[in-house]
């Protein structure tokens, strides 16, 4: 699959709408500025629902998931561009996710009439949520 991965890359990039250099969506969303203060608390809302699958170095450990990987040292595992992509649409890199498209609002299917045509995260939410997760090194 790696290489359907690189090949839809490419394709998409070639039509301007990625900017990769290698994996992950290089450029922040909307030329923003992502905050990791912020981002924490991104992560750790429960309406974002990251603690439901991914346990890490959160509060409450007791309501943390084990569906996803431990998010702990993640920022030494993944670049901020590979983040982004998973948190923009995580099927990209894996087609088989569960991990919802926390950004993406085409093509899904199962969308609750209200929730159709918009994203679960802004844009700034995306970014701040990048920023915090890069700085959890091992």
């Amino acid at each position: 699959m790696p290489g359907s991965r690189r090949s839809r890359a490419r394709c998409l990039a070639s039509l301007g709408l990625l900017a990769l250099t290698g994996a992950g969506i290089e450029q922040p969303l909307d030329g923003l500025q992502g905050d990791p203060v912020r981002g924490e608390a991104v992560v750790i809302r429960q309406t974002s629902t990251c603690t439901l699958c991914h346990a890490g170095p959160f509060p409450n450990p007791h309501l943390q998931g084990n569906v996803g990987p431990d998010l702990r040292g993640v920022g030494s595992r993944l670049t901020p561009a590979e983040l982004r992509e998973r948190l923009v649409d995580a099927s990209r890199e894996n087609p088989e996710t569960v991990m919802p498209a926390f950004y993406r609002t085409e093509g899904l299917t199962r969308v609750g009439a209200a929730w159709r045509g918009k994203p679960i995260l802004s844009a700034q939410e995306i970014e701040d949520a990048v920023a915090y997760l890069a700085g959890l090194k091992e």
